[in-house]
């Protein structure tokens, strides 16, 4: 049984959302639950937890990005899909790991496309991926690649490789790991880093990872990047 709460001040868009999300798990052959709540107030007030959100920003009192600030701290797995008319939002959608962004008016395929998504994610949930590295001063060292937080050059053939509890000097190139590290999703906003989008909290001027480290983006990439980083969003659950 998979668990669905609908956000929205509008009922309609409701009605709307609950009709594709039901047609879509119908042709799944899947048992779906869907609350719906017409503000962010009653979602929090209710003691249980969502597999998937649809959680509209604008709305009345506290609105989808400040709702989800506060459902995350007591809920880190939820599937935050947002909805909405305001594209620029985004951004400040990052620090709360959405799985998906959603512009309005809805698309159908769209959603059914990022539900899809969401079922290929849970069959894949339970599956380690791990990267092995090449050590500076001798040896190897095995990276889970969900912790890896921050790639960057520091000389010729030597990389600082960051993760969320630790940091190794490495062996190796930004070009040849960007190449090897983007079928994990990746992405090389500068010449000098690599950056994991799962840890991106913030975009703008410069990328803020983790809330600790911030990494430029050239000039002439923030158009590919910001892409890159949207379709990372549609694709993956960031815990």
């Amino acid at each position: 049984m998979i668990k669905i709460a609908v956000v929205d001040d509008e009922k309609n868009q409701i009605e709307q959302i609950v009709g594709i999300v039901t047609d879509f798990f119908n042709q799944q052959k899947l048992s779906i639950e869907i609350d719906e709540f017409s503000d962010g107030e009653s979602l929090l007030s209710k003691n249980y937890s969502y597999d998937i959100i649809f959680l509209d920003i604008q709305m009345d009192g506290i609105d989808g990005i400040e709702t989800a600030y506060l459902l995350r701290k007591k809920d880190k797995k939820t599937a935050l899909i947002y909805i909405s008319n305001y594209s620029e939002k985004m951004a400040a959608s990052f620090s709360v790991h959405p799985f998906a962004f959603i512009e309005k008016p809805v698309n159908p395929d769209k959603i059914h496309n990022n539900l899809y998504d969401y079922i290929e994610y849970t069959k894949n949930l339970n599956k380690k991926r791990c990267f092995l590295f090449n050590l500076y001063h001798g040896g190897t060292v095995t990276i889970n690649i969900d912790s890896i937080l921050v790639l960057e050059y520091i000389k010729n053939r030597v990389i600082q490789l960051i993760t969320t509890d630790s940091e190794y000097l490495i062996i190796g190139s930004i070009s040849d790991l960007s190449g090897q590290l983007s079928k994990y999703d990746f992405i090389s906003p500068h010449k000098s880093f690599i950056v994991n989008p799962a840890h991106i909290t913030s975009f703008g001027e410069d990328i803020q990872i983790y809330k600790k480290y911030s990494v430029p983006v050239a000039k002439n990439k923030k158009k590919i990047i910001l892409q890159q980083i949207n379709n990372y969003m549609h694709k993956h659950l960031l815990d």
